[in-house]
């Protein structure tokens, strides 16, 4: 099942459960289309999604998250191989992203802004998509 919308019940849940004031590290397995698939022309010039993700929203996430505390991109990587795993459970890249709180992740995709300048182009580019809230180990 393809999912590229964030539940607002299951961002509480997490919130609710994710210590407070803790560092949040975002995992995100990404697919992307092969096309990006905006609603109208006048959304974006035809691109692939990987570089509507990547030219497009994330310059556009990076911006919008400022007043939040910010972003870091810990890792970023584009898929080479499943190794293990159902064959049908195939992402074209990874990334993880740090957050000061979940609070802070909560504000931005909240955030109107966010909503009408970034998200756009993540709902065109992305065919599929993961979102994990994790903490560090121990």
């Amino acid at each position: 099942m393809s999912s590229i919308q964030i539940n607002p019940d299951d961002l509480e849940a997490a919130a609710a459960a994710f210590p407070a004031d803790t560092p949040l590290f975002m995992l995100n397995l990404l697919r992307f289309h092969p096309q990006a698939q905006y609603t109208s022309a006048s959304d974006g010039e035809p691109c692939s999604g990987q570089d509507a993700y990547l030219t497009r929203y994330l310059p556009a996430f990076n911006t919008a998250v400022q007043p939040y505390g910010g972003s870091e991109l810990v890792f970023a990587g584009i898929v080479i191989a499943r190794v293990v795993g159902p064959v049908d459970d195939s992402w074209d890249a990874v990334g993880v992203a740090r957050y000061p709180s979940i609070s802070s992740f909560q504000h931005l995709v909240n955030d109107p802004g966010y909503q009408t300048t970034a998200e756009p182009h993540r709902r065109a580019a992305l065919a599929d998509w993961r979102l994990y809230a994790t903490t560090a180990l121990g």
